[in-house]
């Protein structure tokens, strides 16, 4: 019986997700308001509930439905809507408290469930944009058609984004000399953070914002739930591939240039 309601509630299991580190679920800018003794005990909850077991879909939906009024809960809900994982999300979010729905995270998980079916992916033609660089520049993505290029979605404040970034700065370093790329779009609404955080993160290649975070019209055209989040794009502005890190991505771009 246990099975069956499972099935109808969630749908079948989907992809394997990574567990969310404490720094980027303590600094979400959507939590701002929400005490840190609070976040910090649903954290710590989270953590032992997926201590020494495999971190993928089925776990996760499991501790959600037995804590629908915790923040962590529904952060990893709407991950698992980004990731494809979950069935008819616009009836499952009913589960969580008028509380979460009614927060900006709540209102965040909502548009990227109304989003969902022209979600963007492979074989999509990545929107085009205007944002203005750190230095108060005009940049436009259609400017560098004719290369390939990874668009990344970070900020200063996101752990796991300048975990991320020795990686894309040693791949940009192997194949910028034949047709690579990279756009960096900050979620940053402190312009002197991301700026420095380009320069201590050496990365010397092109960059854009409007400093708004979450309420940029760019992050909720490409619909990003979390950073990172990035999208490979060919010369012509068709993405390719999504969220390639670690060895993933070094091993696309071989595909390409070699």
């Amino acid at each position: 019986m246990k099975k069956i309601f499972w099935l109808l509630f969630w749908g079948l299991p989907g992809l394997p997700l990574l567990a969310q580190s404490d720094t980027a679920f303590l600094t979400n800018p959507r939590l701002a308001s929400v005490p840190r003794a609070r976040l910090e005990k649903e954290q710590q909850e989270y953590n032992q509930y997926m201590d020494g077991a495999a971190i993928d879909a089925s776990r996760i939906k499991s501790f959600i439905l037995v804590h629908p009024d915790y923040y962590i809960s529904l952060l990893k809900f709407g991950e698992l809507v980004q990731a494809g994982s979950i069935a008819k999300p616009e009836n499952r979010i009913e589960s969580f408290s008028a509380e979460l729905l009614n927060s900006p995270l709540g209102s965040s998980v909502k548009e990227i469930i109304a989003m969902e079916k022209t979600k963007l992916g492979p074989g999509k033609s990545a929107p085009d944009f205007t944002a203005m660089t750190p230095d108060d520049k005009p940049f436009h993505l259609t400017d560098l058609r004719g290369k390939y290029v990874l668009l990344d979605f970070w900020a200063s404040w996101c752990g796991p984004c300048r975990m991320e970034n020795p990686n894309v700065v040693a791949n940009y370093n192997l194949y910028k000399d034949k047709g690579f790329t990279v756009v960096s779009f900050s979620l940053d609404e402190n312009k002197k953070a991301w700026q420095s955080a380009i320069v201590a993160d050496h990365l010397d290649w092109f960059h854009a914002g409007d400093l708004k975070g979450w309420h940029s019209d760019v992050v909720k055209r490409y619909m990003v739930p979390s950073v990172p989040k990035s999208f490979l794009i060919d010369p012509n502005g068709t993405i390719i591939a999504t969220d390639l890190r670690g060895e993933d991505l070094g091993k696309e771009l071989k595909k390409i240039f070699n």
